[in-house]
C-alpha cells in the first residue's frame, strides 16, 4: 500500500469509529488495532494524536462542504437551500460524535482546528453570498456579517439538536430556513419573495 493509502487508511478507520464513539475515545492504539498495525506505524503517519484528530477534523470539513454542495439543478433557490441544509442535517446525525468534537474542538483554542472550521464556514457563506442576488439581496458588508452570524446560529441550534433531538428533522430544517429569511428580511428592511 502506498503511504498516501496508508495515510488515508487510517483516516477512514478513525472516521469510522468516531461515528461509534467520541473522538476523544478515538486513539492511535485504537485505529492501530483496527488495521491490524502497530502503533509505531500509526505514529510514522502522525505525529501525535492531536495531528491524527487533525487529519480528522480536515476530512470532516471537507466532506461537510462536499456534502452541502447546492444543486442548482433543482430549480428555485429557495429549493436549492432546503436541499443543501437538508444534506447537512443528514451528514450530522450521521457524523453526530465528529461534528461535535469538529466544532466544539474549535472553541478549545487551538489554532489550527479553528482554522479548519473557519475554512469550511467560509466556503459555506460564500455559496449563500453568491446567491444573494437571485433574492434581490445586495452583497453588503452588512449582508455577510449577517450570513456569517446565521451560520453560528446554524451551528448552535444543529448542536442542541444533536444533544436533545426533541424537535423532528423536519422542523429545525423549517427554522433554519426560514431564520435564513428572516435575517435577509431585517437587512433589507423587506420581506424577502422566495418561489417554491
Amino acid at each position: 500500500m502506498s503511504p498516501a493509502a496508508r495515510r488515508e487508511q487510517f483516516i477512514a478507520l478513525g472516521r469510522d469509529l468516531i461515528k461509534r464513539v467520541s473522538v476523544d475515545n478515538v486513539s492511535i492504539e485504537s485505529v492501530a488495532q483496527a488495521a491490524g498495525v502497530s502503533r509505531a506505524l500509526v505514529f510514522h503517519y502522525f505525529s501525535s494524536k492531536q495531528d491524527f484528530h487533525l487529519a480528522l477534523a480536515q476530512a470532516q470539513a471537507k466532506e461537510l462542504v462536499e456534502a452541502t454542495k447546492p444543486d442548482d439543478s433543482l430549480g428555485e433557490p429557495v429549493v436549492v437551500l432546503r436541499a443543501a441544509m437538508a444534506s447537512f442535517l443528514d451528514f450530522i446525525t450521521e457524523h453526530r460524535h465528529a461534528y461535535t468534537a469538529f466544532l466544539r474542538g474549535s472553541a478549545s483554542g487551538d489554532p489550527e482546528m479553528r482554522a479548519i472550521v473557519d475554512q469550511s464556514r467560509a466556503v459555506i457563506a460564500d455559496r449563500i453570498l453568491e446567491r444573494t442576488a437571485v433574492f434581490g439581496i445586495d452583497h453588503t458588508t452588512t449582508v455577510e456579517v449577517a450570513v456569517r452570524g446565521w451560520i453560528a446560529f446554524v451551528e448552535e441550534v444543529a448542536l442542541t439538536w444533536l444533544d436533545r433531538s426533541d424537535m423532528s428533522r423536519d422542523a429545525v430544517l423549517d427554522l433554519m430556513v426560514d431564520s435564513l429569511f428572516g435575517i435577509g428580511a431585517a437587512v433589507t428592511g423587506e420581506p424577502i419573495t422566495r418561489a417554491e
